[in-house]
């Protein structure tokens, strides 16, 4: 891209602002095109913002808007953008005002992300900035080494995994800035921003179609329906042909906001219709940039913004419906029916001491099909209710930003339209992980862990661990550091027990870090044999030492 900070540091007229001047000391860029001319001169959007009541709904509203900050996404560096190469997969734009990056990423939910790889290097390009593909060709923004010029890049011998790359540069012009490419899923439309020549002011959005043979026409501007005197940047092109992107000269909150418009191919030529505005909250008086969705953006939907601390963070729009009564459950007569029957699930989430938990996190997972089949939160007195498929292995999952998680595998019949989950869900302060290893190891544990009887459950120690990585990185940006303490049985010395407890806790960390935890996060420590659990009446030895070999975790937050 050269990315964002291109644009929205460098603009010096009225309307716009100077980002760059307000820090500490200046920080002069080198890279930016000019500023816009003639002057752009916005004018203040009114209108009603989305609707974000929080749950329960009242009777009469069908759907309401959750925004959050996405997890594990944001750091002290500047989170700038998304690009998913498929529903979970893609790859997350950070950096400064002068150098970005690009890092692979997994959605562990629609709110949060593991990183899953080192930042991506691209052959004689010092900077690489937003990703766009159709499943098939990758382009991507980059600044080649000793220029001032972003250029759209063609990447080769690229996966979501990779992380090098070699890049042939696209649409080159003598002296202009062109970046921030955006592909339609069809592979056919591609849309640039660029200060070329023939533009009405700043950065412009222009397209090319792609001819028959591969190669691309010639750009065309994208016209004053849609760019105005300022700045129109950050495309992205939704699976349904509306272009959505950001600019600081149509009706705005302040600063950039965010905007859409539905293109129309007629013939050879690309209109795009009236432009609309996303607004409040997703807008605001900051600036919003670089949208992007991985499925309906009418539903979900991505973007940077620095309404907080004027740092670029990343954010998530949410669409969540009111709960429709389960439809007339199937009986064996309808077997030929192909629609999956549905239920409603209710259920209680409290802590280790009863008390309700507001707004805790609800997610149902499909295990056969491995996917998220619902997602919703708790009210004020700690209950949930979600809608769920039938005759499938779910599990369901409530977890919390103060403490951790708690889950529970159900299966519905299909004659069920309601169940209440009769035992409530508790969430601990305190997660206890009893990693099963053999004596004198804390490398290779076994492959299940222990329940708190110091019995074997058919939970991996692999997947455990993807449970507490995702709910620390859900959470992330609220936790000033998670303690994690090594407990052993009695069996050695004491000095041999603290260093057994300190390298299995090690080891614990080592797994979450590759996770995408932040090491800073993590503080490790050793108890030993020194805090042993009470021993049951008439417990055998062996259960009674497998039950005292943990590793304890707790938060403590901002």
């Amino acid at each position: 891209m050269y990315i964002l900070i291109v644009c929205a540091v460098c603009l010096f007229v009225s309307g716009c602002r100077d980002i760059a001047l307000q820090q500490t000391p200046p920080v002069r860029l080198l890279d930016c095109p000019p500023s816009p001319v003639p002057e752009c001169h916005p004018s203040r959007w009114e209108g009603d913002s989305l609707d974000t009541t929080t749950v329960p709904p009242h009777r009469d509203q069908q759907h309401w808007w959750r925004i959050r900050t996405v997890r594990g996404a944001n750091g002290p560096t500047q989170e700038y953008a998304l690009c998913f190469f498929d529903s979970r997969r893609g790859w997350l734009t950070h950096g400064t005002t002068a150098v970005q990056h690009a890092t692979p990423i997994l959605m562990a939910a629609t709110d949060s992300l593991i990183i899953t790889g080192k930042d991506i290097l691209l052959d004689g390009f010092r900077s690489i900035g937003t990703f766009t593909t159709d499943g098939r060709t990758i382009l991507a923004g980059g600044l080649p080494d000793g220029s001032r010029r972003a250029r759209v890049v063609l990447l080769h011998g690229i996966r979501t995994d990779s992380v090098h790359a070699r890049g042939t540069s696209l649409l080159i012009g003598q002296n202009e800035w062109t970046s921030h490419p955006a592909l339609s899923s069809d592979g056919t439309l591609l849309i640039v921003a660029s200060n070329r020549d023939g533009g009405y002011g700043g950065l412009d959005l222009w397209y090319s179609i792609r001819r028959s043979d591969g190669t691309w026409d010639s750009l065309r501007n994208l016209g004053p329906t849609l760019n105005t005197p300022c700045d129109e940047l950050s495309p992205f092109i939704a699976s349904d042909g509306t272009l959505l992107f950001a600019s600081n000269g149509h009706a705005s909150m302040g600063g950039y906001d965010l905007f859409a418009a539905r293109l129309v191919r007629s013939n050879s030529a690309v209109i795009p219709g009236a432009v609309e505005n996303l607004r409040p909250p997703i807008n605001t008086s900051a600036d919003e940039i670089f949208p992007s969705t991985s499925g309906d953006w009418r539903r979900l939907l991505y973007w940077s913004s620095n309404r907080r601390d004027r740092n670029f963070d990343l954010y998530v729009a949410e669409r969540l419906e009111r709960p429709k009564a389960p439809p007339p459950a199937i009986t064996s007569e309808e077997k030929t029916d192909e629609v999956t029957p549905r239920a409603r699930i209710r259920g209680r989430v409290r802590t280790a001491d009863k008390h309700p938990v507001r707004n805790a996190d609800i997610s149902v997972h499909d295990i056969e099909r491995r996917r998220t089949v619902a997602q919703t939160q708790t009210d004020t007195i700690g209950t949930f209710e979600v809608i769920v498929p039938t005759e499938r292995e779910l599990e369901i999952t409530a977890q919390s930003e103060s403490g951790f998680y708690d889950t529970r595998r159900i299966r519905i019949r299909r004659e069920d339209t309601a169940v209440t989950i009769a035992e409530d869900f508790t969430i601990p302060a305190v997660l206890t992980l009893r990693i099963n290893f053999p004596h004198d190891q804390a490398r290779v544990p076994y492959e299940f862990v222990l329940d708190s009887n110091g019995m074997q459950t058919d939970h991996r120690w692999s997947d455990e661990l993807d449970r507490v990585a995702e709910n620390i990185l859900r959470y992330r940006d609220r936790i000033k550091r998670i303690v994690l303490v090594g407990h052993t049985d009695p069996n050695g010395t004491d000095a041999y027990n603290l260093d057994l407890g300190r390298r299995r806790v090690e080891f614990v960390i080592e797994e979450l870090v590759k996770r995408g935890v932040p090491q800073s996060l993590l503080e490790g420590t050793s108890a030993g044999e020194r805090q042993l659990l009470p021993r049951r009446a008439g417990e055998p030895t062996n259960q009674y030492y497998r039950r005292n070999r943990r590793v304890e975790l707790s938060k403590v937050l901002q």
